[in-house]
């Protein structure tokens, strides 16, 4: 299983990812390396302009600030994770820069599947069937989440196995 660097910067991926594409981030996280370990918030922005990165300041302020998690992210977050993911995810919510799509984007990554990532590409792709999907709230989140859960298990698969597939039929890549 992983350690604790890797869900670090899996942590570290999700924060980037809020408010940008996947890609954009992870090209970002690959031109960081140690810098989100040890790089200061000028470092760390100027880094992330350098890989044309949006919100480079405010990203590099999220970053040195989720550092108080690395070394225990692994040990407490995989802990709760292990009992009630609702939970974790609630944790990891407490991060700056996390919200319920990055924090259940982030379990997935780490091995826990029981979340649906809620994105423009999983809207777009339901909104063939229910005409009404829209998310502005927790509440919207959770009651598509409920949707998405109910149709994964209806082909004996996790919501997070469920994700993955929907990514790629809306993108044609597979991607973490």
């Amino acid at each position: 299983m992983a350690g604790e660097s890797t869900w670090y910067r899996e942590l570290v991926l999700c924060i980037l990812t809020a408010n940008s594409s996947f890609f954009s981030a992870f090209y970002a996280l690959q031109n960081l390396g140690e810098l989100i370990f040890t790089g200061t918030e000028d470092q760390i922005s100027e880094a992330l302009k350098r890989s044309g990165y949006r919100f480079p300041n405010l990203k590099a302020k999220y970053i040195v600030r989720s550092r108080s998690y690395y070394g225990r992210l692994k040990n407490e977050i995989g802990k709760v994770a292990e009992k009630d993911q609702f939970e974790a995810r609630e944790r990891i919510m407490e991060i700056d820069g996390i919200g319920m799509k990055e924090a259940s984007h982030f379990l997935r990554n780490v091995g826990y599947l029981d979340l649906a990532i809620i994105d423009r590409h999983v809207l777009k792709f339901f909104s063939v069937f229910f005409s009404e999907m829209k998310m502005s709230s927790k509440r919207d989140y959770l009651e598509i989440e409920a949707i998405i859960k109910a149709i994964a298990a209806s082909f004996g698969t996790k919501p997070g196995i469920l994700d993955v597939y929907l990514w790629y039929l809306k993108t044609g890549k597979i991607a973490k």
